[in-house]
C-alpha cells in the first residue's frame, strides 16, 4: 500500500505539484515515523512506497518533481532487490537508512552513490540536521524559495 503524507500542505494536487521526496519504507515503524516527522518540519511533500513493485514502476512514468529519495531499509533482501533497480534513479539524490553497520551492507549501500547514510537506533537528529543543508542547497541551485523555510537569521 502506498501512502502519502501532506506535511503542511493542504492536497494530493499540491503535493504532486511541488517538490517532493520519494520515502521507500516496506514498514511503518519509529524509523519511518521519524523520518517523515523531520520532512514535515522541513516543509517537504512525502511520496511513500511500500512495495519494491509499485517503487520500481514509479519510474515507468515522467518524475515530475521529486526532489530526492529516502530509503528506510529493513533488511538485505530489500536492499538486494532496490540495488538492482538503481538503474531507473541513479541521477536522484538518495538518502540511507540501513539496518546495520555490517561491511556488507555498508558496501551494497555505496552502490547507491548516496547522499548520506545514517542507521535505524538513533534519534536521527544527523539526518534531520544533513536533508536540512541539502533543501538549502537545493533551493539555492534553483534560484527561488522553493518549499522549504529559509535558516534564521541573528539579529543585530
Amino acid at each position: 500500500m502506498d501512502f502519502v503524507c501532506s506535511c503542511q500542505v493542504k492536497n494530493l494536487k499540491e503535493i504532486l505539484m511541488n517538490k517532493t521526496v520519494l520515502l521507500f519504507s516496506s514498514a511503518m515503524g519509529r524509523a519511518e515515523y521519524r523520518v517523515r516527522q523531520i520532512l514535515g518540519e522541513l516543509g517537504q511533500g512525502v511520496v511513500g512506497y511500500r512495495s519494491i513493485k509499485r517503487f520500481s514502476r514509479r519510474f515507468d512514468r515522467p518524475r515530475g518533481e521529486i526532489r530526492m529519495m529516502v530509503f528506510l531499509i529493513p533488511d538485505h533482501d530489500v536492499l538486494n532487490q532496490l540495488i538492482s533497480l538503481r538503474e531507473k534513479f541513479y541521477d536522484l539524490p538518495v538518502v540511507l537508512v540501513l539496518p546495520d553497520t555490517n561491511r556488507d551492507t555498508l558496501l551494497k549501500g555505496h552502490k547507491f552513490y548516496p547522499r548520506y547514510i545514517t542507521f535505524t537506533g538513533g534519534d536521527f537528529w544527523d539526518l534531520a540536521v544533513t536533508l536540512q543543508n541539502i533543501f538549502h542547497r537545493f533551493q539555492g541551485l534553483s534560484g527561488n524559495q522553493g518549499h522549504c523555510r529559509p535558516p534564521v537569521q541573528d539579529k543585530d
